[in-house]
């Protein structure tokens, strides 16, 4: 289902910026970022527009090459990474407790993949509340076609100011996607108000260990990457993560890192030392296939200026994520997806 073809990747670049203005945004979006001198302050006061922009640069390059769901997965031997991915997005139902005909919400759902995925595997309804118009359009395309559509839809919003009423949700769920948030307490404040008392809230969360050294250039180098190739105002450790839900209101009663027990590491198909069929457009020759068929559909006009732009910082953040992972300072969820919080009233699993 997902947009596979060349044409497909060139008309999707830009999301609804005007194609003649696609090089203007990248060139906006770059200077947000460390590695063209942008400040942090700077990116976190103008997070909406800057994680915008990403999405509407990088979205169709996402879809092209990883699929619908865009998140990793601790993934087991002899295990496919779509396998993985869809089996993650199910421990994440299973964690929360899904019964038919609840009422749950996707904090930063993307085009949906796991909403979808998740509405089909628990017979939920799944609102997927995102504020980049151009995936949202996408997403209800792909609800669509798999016929989700009168169940499931979208909330074009910002998750630090979410308009719905207090205690509205039977179940919340977050993949990969509050990392985006500039203030962590803020966006899991609001987290806590729409999810009504008794119930569930899980999360898949970006984040670095102890092991990163702030002060060792090598890992400032990785950090700016990997913000710049992901629209992120910063990277938080995890244990600000978690004091951030402890002072949202929620009591921590279990957190795991599930991605150091994987038996296969997480950054495997973002490795260039890795090759697969099944993910060849991620391996090294994919791409280098890609790189020129951007480059070449940039050339003859079928992709917007600025598009082998945004193929570069993709891929500097592909290298800045596997190099983290194998420097074990970031972690690419901090498996906060087994981890079970409760505040007062309200249960949360994280």
């Amino acid at each position: 289902m997902s947009k596979a073809g060349a044409l497909d990747l060139a008309s999707g670049v830009g999301g609804k910026i005007e194609k003649d203005g696609v090089l203007s945004a990248v060139e906006q979006y770059e200077k947000y970022h460390g590695c063209t001198g942008g400040e942090e302050e700077e990116r976190k006061a103008n997070y909406t527009d800057m994680v915008n922009k990403y999405y509407d640069l990088s979205t169709s390059f996402y879809e092209f090459g990883w699929g619908e769901s865009f998140h990793f997965a601790h993934r087991w031997k002899g295990e496919s990474l779509k396998e993985s991915i869809k089996r993650h997005e199910h421990f994440l139902a299973l964690q929360l407790g899904l019964k038919p005909g609840q009422k749950v919400l996707d904090v930063g759902c993307g085009i949906g993949g796991p909403l979808r995925e998740i509405a089909r595997f628990s017979s939920t309804s799944v609102t997927g509340l995102n504020n980049n118009e151009y995936q949202i359009t996408r997403g209800k395309e792909l609800n669509r076609v798999v016929g989700v559509d009168k169940t499931c839809d979208f909330v074009k919003a910002d998750f630090m100011k979410m308009p719905f009423p207090d205690n509205s949700f039977d179940a919340v769920y977050a993949i990969e996607a509050t990392c985006h948030a500039p203030d962590a307490y803020g966006c899991y404040k609001e987290i806590y108000r729409v999810l009504k008392p008794g119930q569930c809230f899980a999360a898949y969360e970006w984040c670095m260990t102890d092991s990163f050294d702030p002060q060792n250039k090598e890992h400032q180098r990785i950090k700016a990457e990997i913000e710049i190739g992901d629209g992120l105002p910063d990277i938080r450790f995890s244990r600000q993560c978690l004091d951030a839900l402890k002072q949202a209101g929620f009591e921590i009663i279990w957190e795991k890192d599930l991605a150091n027990e994987s038996p296969v590491t997480w950054y495997l198909p973002l490795d260039t030392n890795h090759f697969s069929l099944s993910t060849f457009r991620l391996t090294a020759v994919g791409r280098f296939c890609t790189r020129n068929l951007v480059k070449f559909l940039e050339y003859v006009g079928l992709a917007p200026k600025g598009s082998q732009r945004v193929q570069d910082f993709l891929e500097k953040a592909a290298e800045g994520l596997v190099e983290g992972g194998r420097s074990v300072f970031f972690i690419h969820t901090y498996r906060l997806p087994s981890l079970i919080l409760i505040a007062l009233d309200k249960l949360m699993v994280f």
